[in-house]
């Protein structure tokens, strides 16, 4: 085969493993739709996979950074806006900061991609800890004492979302773990949720 054929031919390949990477669209699937916020807490050096699709399997389309040390032994995640939830995965967008989230050159564009809940935290911002998703579900815990907000309530797992809402297992401050919605949770680590006069 001649040299030219041969840079032809590599070139073909080229550009068909290009269209194929530009033609896997985000899988969302069967999503729930969500409008949250949420941050990294992934402990890993080299930071958190970004897939795309719900699933350990799916092909890595980008990378959330690794936590950063502030200091002593406190550290930060990148915060980001949690726009899906599907199986225990959670669909992310707008990294902050922006380059703590980024994809590959397919992807870039799009700027959205599957983690894995697990390696999720957020900050609750509302003392009522409801059974459902909704404004008038029952309120199974009161995140809030005399002396303490929301936002000392200590997250260990967020299990998915839906609409303004978070599903979280959370204890309240000196109490036991719970399992509940909250409303319009936040992404701060070092300070309190904003509540702007929000009511929910």
């Amino acid at each position: 085969m001649s040299l030219v054929r041969r840079i032809v031919t590599l070139g073909c390949a080229l550009t068909t493993v290009s269209v194929a990477a530009a033609a896997q669209p985000i899988d969302t699937a069967g999503a729930v739709s969500c409008a949250v916020r949420g941050y990294a807490k992934d402990s890993d050096p080299k930071g958190t996979n970004v897939r795309s699709a719900p699933r350990a399997d799916a092909p890595i389309i980008g990378r959330v950074a690794p936590l950063a040390k502030v200091d002593g032994d406190m550290w930060t995640g990148v915060e980001f806006d949690i726009v899906g939830a599907r199986n225990g995965w959670l669909l992310i967008r707008n990294g902050d900061p922006a380059d703590g989230l980024t994809f590959d050159a397919a992807h870039r564009a799009d700027g959205s991609g599957w983690v894995s809940a697990r390696l999720v935290g957020t900050s609750l911002r509302m003392p009522a800890f409801r059974s459902a998703p909704r404004r008038d579900a029952p309120v199974v815990a009161k995140m809030a004492g005399d002396d303490w907000g929301p936002d000392s309530a200590a997250v260990s797992v967020v299990h998915g979302c839906q609409g303004d809402y978070i599903e979280v297992t959370a204890a309240p401050y000196r109490g036991k773990p719970v399992r509940g919605w909250s409303y319009k949770p936040c992404s701060s680590q070092l300070t309190t949720c904003d509540g702007g006069g929000m009511t929910e």
